[in-house]
């Protein structure tokens, strides 16, 4: 089980993280340019189906999940990613966070990295209420898109954190919409015992 702060701190740092670390060389710099050069179109006529315990959702069939990441864990933390540099990463967590705050922590740290980031909030990923902001600036000279979510349902804390470079959005489009729309959170399987009668009751 994930307490609150882990929660917080590894969507902060897995994602953030990777940008600040690429960010630190010319070489990494270069890569993300070929990275975002070798986008293709999502294929979504054959989706791949994930399902766990807790959740279930759809992605493109040319898409992935990043199974060599160090954080991977398929019921806590995961990213799936495009052929490009589009990916969707998902956090889960047992204990209960606010969204406001969890969302705010996203904000923050994407600030930072964005050149003058334009902030639009919003209220559902797909079917799932909860807290989300879209932010639109420039990571290293590439215009991006990130679309930030946060909220508490069925007994667990979930984050959401997408992301493309806007050249690609046309190749990614569908992609995205396939994912946020399958994506389904379940009641926990937690077994409750009935309460039993007291024997001594109208006695």
């Amino acid at each position: 089980m994930l307490i609150v702060a882990v929660i917080v701190s590894l969507m902060a740092g897995g994602v953030i993280g990777f940008f600040l670390g690429i960010a630190s060389t010319k070489a990494g710099a270069r890569s993300l340019s070929d990275i975002v050069e070798q986008e293709a179109p999502a294929k979504t006529d054959n989706p791949t189906r994930l399902v766990r315990d807790r959740f279930e959702l759809l992605y493109p069939a040319n898409w992935t999940m990043d199974v060599v990441d160090e954080d991977y864990d398929p019921d806590q933390m995961f990213a799936i990613e495009s052929p490009g540099a589009a990916f969707v990463m998902f956090v889960f967590g047992d204990m209960e966070t606010d969204p406001v705050e969890s969302l705010q922590t996203q904000i923050d740290g994407f600030s930072k990295l964005m050149a003058e980031s334009a902030i639009q909030p919003f209220e559902n990923y797909g079917k799932l209420p909860g807290k989300g902001a879209v932010l639109q600036g420039r990571i290293l000279g590439t215009k991006v898109t990130v679309k930030a979510f946060a909220c508490y349902s069925q007994g667990m804390t979930v984050i959401i954190v997408q992301q493309y470079p806007d050249k690609d959005f046309r190749y990614v489009k569908d992609g995205l919409i396939l994912i946020e729309e399958s994506f389904v959170l379940k009641p926990s399987k937690q077994e409750h015992t009935p309460n039993k009668p007291d024997s001594g009751a109208g006695l």
